[in-house]
């Protein structure tokens, strides 16, 4: 089957689509999966040759994730020479060597390796559609799923679940690092995403608000009481920090480096909650965004006399059927972030 061909065949009149879902409508689920992977295909149409099958593609990642045919067989349940035939046929569509099979081992070759992302988007966009498309035909938008960090998750998004009540529409998250956030989004496993870093461009995103940077110490800490502490004063005692790819770190590491200072990492933690049981121990002062725990004292940290804050971003894919319904969600986190965190509004 050609998917582009297919799908363009059945996808009737893509504006007047576009417009209905617009409207709050509805379209048949060929229609939407078009809107949803018309861009995908507009991108690759022209190398794929508009012949690729979508279940080719399918076992082609299976055979890359397994590392075997016989592998990819058995998970696929497909048996082994009908899956050869399968990846020959792919391999015959694509005018492409996807495998060097000169070996005792499968392994992609160069056209494989650029090849393989490119099956990773289509497949993902396809979940996606008819995902999209069955959620669609209900006629309305019950359930969002968002991705975030185990931070953001823990101090904004569960209470914010917990304020919106039995018909709020944000009922799962999947928890990914900092680093990993729109990934999550990227592959499908969730709706929207709240990130601390800029997001793609071809993804759609607003500011959703600005928490605290914390300096959390015991509660017998000299600085114990103190409402605020400047970072020039923080950065001569010990400090419990973040590993280097969170977000906080590098926050922190950058207004560290344009003051020309230097401070010195007694421990350096992953988990969060980690570092502020080593705060509350009095093994030092811990630097992060997580609201307190373990009876820690927080203080935000000052900078050139304002507090050092980091920006929320709530990111999504601008062609997901339920746009609308995200942006109104982002709208209702917003406000609560604001009210949460009142003095770092935006």
């Amino acid at each position: 089957m050609a998917v582009t061909s297919t799908v363009r065949a059945r996808c009737g009149n893509e504006s007047a689509n576009r417009d209905s879902l617009k409207k709050g409508g509805k379209c048949d689920e060929s229609n939407y999966v078009y809107l949803c992977l018309g861009n995908a295909y507009d991108e690759y149409n022209q190398y794929l040759g508009g012949i690729v099958d979508l279940r080719h593609l399918t076992y082609f990642l299976s055979i890359v994730d397994e590392g075997s045919i016989n592998a990819a067989s058995r998970s696929l349940r497909v048996a082994q020479p009908s899956l050869s035939r399968q990846l020959r046929s792919l391999e015959k569509d694509l005018g492409l060597t996807l495998f060097d099979r000169s070996g005792a081992k499968l392994s992609l070759t160069a056209a494989g390796t650029a090849f393989l992302p490119i099956a990773k988007d289509l497949v993902t966009r396809a979940a996606q559609a008819t995902s999209s498309a069955r959620a669609m035909a209900g006629g309305s938008v019950q359930r969002l799923t968002i991705a975030a960090a185990s931070a953001t998750i823990a101090d904004i998004i569960a209470p914010f679940i917990v304020s919106q009540g039995p018909d709020g529409v944000l009922t799962n998250v999947v928890e990914a690092t900092p680093e990993f956030v729109y990934h999550a989004l990227q592959e499908g496993k969730a709706d929207f995403a709240l990130g601390t870093k800029p997001p793609p461009s071809e993804l759609k995103s607003v500011v959703v608000g600005r928490a605290f940077l914390w300096a959390q110490c015991n509660a017998k800490h000299p600085l114990a009481g103190r409402e605020n502490i400047s970072l020039q004063e923080l950065v001569q005692w010990p400090l419990i920090a973040m590993t280097a790819d969170f977000g906080v770190r590098t926050m922190f590491d950058d207004a560290v480096s344009a003051e020309r200072l230097t401070y010195t990492a007694e421990f350096e933690v992953r988990s969060a909650r980690v570092g502020q049981a080593l705060a509350a121990a009095g093994k030092g002062i811990c630097v992060l965004s997580d609201d307190p725990s373990f009876g820690v004292h927080a203080m935000p940290i000052t900078h050139r006399g304002k507090d050092l804050v980091f920006t929320l971003f709530g990111v999504w894919n601008p062609l997901h059927f339920a746009a609308s319904a995200i942006e109104e969600c982002l709208r209702n986190l917003s406000r609560f972030t604001s009210d949460l965190y009142p003095a770092a509004r935006i």
